[in-house]
C-alpha cells in the first residue's frame, strides 16, 4: 500500500460535495445526521446531475490509483467502489468529504465496512457498531488505520522480501507485510490494526506479492539490459511504463528500499541506478 498521489477535485465536485454535506450538517444530533449521511450515499445517483458529479469523481479517484486502476489497499483488484477512509456511519462529517475518498475494491471495503478504532494512551480500542446498537459518537482517540491519503503507509509497515543479512544468513521472503520495529509503541499498533483489518496479509494477496516480485525482476532484468545496450529513450521510457503499469507496485517500491539485502536486485539497480529515484505514483 503506498501513499495516494494529493489531487484536487474539480470545482463542480467540491461544490457539489459541499452541498451534500451541509444537508447531512443540518440534521440535529448525531445519529440524525449518521442517518442523513447513509440516505443521501444510497440516493447519491437518483439524479442526472449527481450521476455526472460522481462519474468525475470516480475518473479522479481512478487517475490517482497505481498501476491499471488497482485498489488502493491491496493492489491486486480492480479498484471499482468509492470508499470512505474514515467510515460515514462513524463520521458522518466527513461522509461527503474529497480528502476522505480513495478507490478500493469490494473484498477490501467489504470486511473493513464499519470497523474503526482508535488508540488511547498508545492502547487499541476497536469500535464495531451492531446493527441495532447505539448510534453515538466514537471515543476520541489518534485513528488507528493509517490513512493513505495523508500517510505513507511504508512508514510504518514494510513487505518481507528476504535477503542476506551482514553475518551473511539468508533470509526466506514471505511476502507478508510486517510491522516496523524501528517506529514508536503507538505507530506499531496502528500497522498492526490497518494490516488486520484490510486482511493484507490474506494467502490470496500474498501470493499474489510472491509472483509480481518475480515479475518485477524479470522487467528490471529487461530494463538494465536495455541501458547497457545504450537503448534509446522511447524504448526505456515504454519499459518504464510498463513497469509502473503492473500490479502491486508496492513490491516494487520495496524491491528499491530494500535492495542492498537482496544481491540479486541490487546488482540490477546498480546497471541502471537511476531507476532508484522514479517517482511511483501519478
Amino acid at each position: 500500500m503506498l501513499r495516494i498521489p494529493s489531487r484536487n477535485a474539480d470545482p463542480s465536485i467540491t461544490a457539489e460535495l459541499n452541498s451534500l454535506q451541509a444537508f447531512v450538517g443540518s440534521g440535529v444530533g448525531y445519529s440524525t445526521q449518521v442517518e442523513l449521511a447513509k440516505k443521501l450515499w444510497k440516493e447519491k445517483l437518483q439524479t442526472n446531475a449527481r450521476k455526472a458529479i460522481f462519474i468525475k469523481i470516480r475518473e479522479t479517484l481512478a487517475e490517482m490509483c497505481s498501476g491499471c486502476v488497482r485498489c488502493a489497499y491491496c493492489e491486486d483488484s480492480l479498484a471499482d467502489e468509492i470508499e470512505h477512509v474514515l467510515p460515514k456511519s462513524f463520521f458522518p462529517n466527513l461522509a461527503f468529504e474529497w480528502e476522505n475518498y480513495l478507490f478500493a475494491c469490494g473484498p477490501c471495503n467489504g470486511p473493513k465496512s464499519n470497523r474503526y478504532g482508535i488508540i488511547d494512551r498508545g492502547v487499541l480500542r476497536e469500535v464495531i457498531r451492531t446493527k441495532n446498537g447505539p448510534v453515538v459518537p466514537p471515543p476520541i482517540g489518534v485513528h488507528a488505520l493509517i490513512n493513505p491519503r495523508c500517510e505513507n503507509p511504508l512508514d510504518f509497515m514494510e513487505l518481507d522480501l528476504g535477503g542476506v543479512t551482514q553475518s551473511g544468513v539468508v533470509l526466506t521472503p514471505t511476502f507478508q507485510f510486517v510491522v516496523r520495529d524501528d517506529i514508536c509503541s503507538e505507530d506499531q499498533v496502528r500497522a498492526e490494526f490497518t494490516i488486520s483489518v484490510l486482511g493484507m496479509n490474506r494467502e490470496v494477496i500474498r501470493s499474489a506479492r510472491e509472483n509480481a516480485f518475480g515479475g518485477f525482476r524479470s522487467r528490471l532484468r529487461e530494463y538494465a539490459s536495455e541501458v547497457m545496450v545504450q537503448a534509446n529513450s522511447d524504448r526505456l521510457d515504454l519499459l518504464r511504463k510498463d513497469i509502473l503499469k503492473a500490479p502491486h507496485l508496492t513490491v516494487f517500491s520495496e524491491m528499491i528500499r530494500q535492495n542492498r539485502f537482496i544481491p540479486e536486485i541490487n546488482h540490477l539497480f546498480s546497471e541502471a541506478p537511476h531507476v532508484l529515484y522514479w517517482s511511483l505514483t501519478a
